[in-house]
């Protein structure tokens, strides 16, 4: 009966691993695993300085909708909102919260609006089967006389580039950050309009904070902007906002992917790369670990860190072996940026309100 018993709870563990890869749970086991899962612990929280992000709850509840009745939900505002043309600025936001304002009622059924034919975007993937590895090979050959490039891994790959971001450009992205740090969130349950709930994430401890608005067209942050677009072979159109991370002393992320299965189903298809920004120093611990190719990075300011999260041969399937987690910090503070890069158009679906929703379809 005992070995009957091991056996089940081993088959157990490799099935949640794998719905885990695939993005389908969310990360909750409470014991080591051979060095692939570790429980959070939630004594360990971010500074005062960061706080609840707004809408987030325990369970990850979105707000309320139903496709029933069409009406506005702030009646004070949305008329104004409407006739400062904010239907056509803020689509995704007005279409939601103002319907009734911006005549808008069919389109907050997402699988009306988030169509990529609706959207007006290009239906061919950015990156075709083989594109990975054409790009991830020649990087050495094209920029290796310019930025000092390691290659840690081939299958998959995993290379890090150091002096990508400059001290100045550094100075610009966390500047215009400051005063917006947030506890890190999770992705919660989807209502009938698209909208995501948020959660206190349990698996990473850390605080973010967005590079939005006057931090996306500050000229500095924009040069690094176009330095991926370079090496990446792809527009900044695909990206997402740079999410910039805040690590202090014992924080960390555990084991997870950047790339879940059911993103394949968003119009900005799956996140197909990280480049991975280090904007400091980090005198002990932080590591960026790959636990199933056994690799860890050290946070470097300056340097990057780039890998793929889907396959070369099919580049809407998941990657697997670039699973990774953030090092607990031991001494310091880690201050590290993602930019995440989509198969297909991510800024104009983003506008419209349609990124957030795995599992609209």
């Amino acid at each position: 009966m005992k070995v009957l018993s091991s056996l089940l709870s081993v088959i157990a563990l490799i099935c949640y691993h794998t719905l885990l890869i695939e993005g389908i749970v969310e990360e909750t086991c409470t014991n080591t695993q051979d060095g692939f899962c570790v429980n959070s612990d939630p004594s360990v929280v971010p500074e005062k300085s960061a706080k609840i992000a707004k809408g987030a709850n325990e369970k990850g509840v979105p707000p309320e909708a139903s496709m029933k009745d069409c009406h506005d939900r702030y009646l004070d505002h949305c008329p104004r909102y409407a006739e400062d043309n904010q239907c056509t600025i803020n689509p995704g936001w007005m279409i939601v919260n103002c319907p009734k304002s911006c005549n808008a009622c069919h389109l907050r059924d997402p699988k009306i609006r988030c169509d990529r034919e609706y959207l007006n975007i290009s239906t061919t993937p950015i990156y075709q089967p083989g594109d990975m590895e054409r790009i991830f090979s020649n990087l050495q050959t094209k920029f290796g006389a310019e930025y000092p490039i390691t290659v840690l891994s081939t299958s998959p790959w995993v290379v890090t580039i150091d002096n990508f971001v400059s001290d100045e450009e550094t100075d610009a992205i966390l500047d215009a950050v400051n005063d917006h740090w947030e506890r890190s969130t999770d992705t919660g349950k989807v209502n009938e309009f698209g909208e995501a709930g948020r959660t206190v994430s349990l698996s990473r401890t850390s605080s973010n904070a967005w590079c939005r608005r006057e931090c996306e067209t500050n000229p500095l942050v924009q040069q690094v902007v176009h330095r991926i677009e370079t090496f990446t072979e792809i527009p900044s159109e695909n990206y997402e906002s740079f999410q910039i991370l805040r690590y202090e002393e014992g924080q960390y992320y555990r084991v997870h992917h950047d790339m879940g299965s059911r993103q394949v189903l968003l119009p900005c298809g799956p996140r197909i790369l990280t480049f991975f920004l280090y904007l400091s120093d980090v005198e002990e611990g932080g590591e960026t670990h790959f636990p199933q190719l056994g690799l860890k990075v050290k946070p470097k300011k300056g340097s990057a860190v780039l890998w793929p999260s889907v396959l070369n041969h099919d580049v809407e399937r998941q990657d697997y072996r670039t699973v990774h987690e953030a090092m607990p910090v031991i001494k310091g503070v880690k201050f590290a940026a993602n930019s995440w890069i989509h198969l297909y158009n991510f800024e104009k679906p983003n506008l419209w309100g349609c990124t957030g929703a795995f599992d609209y379809i």
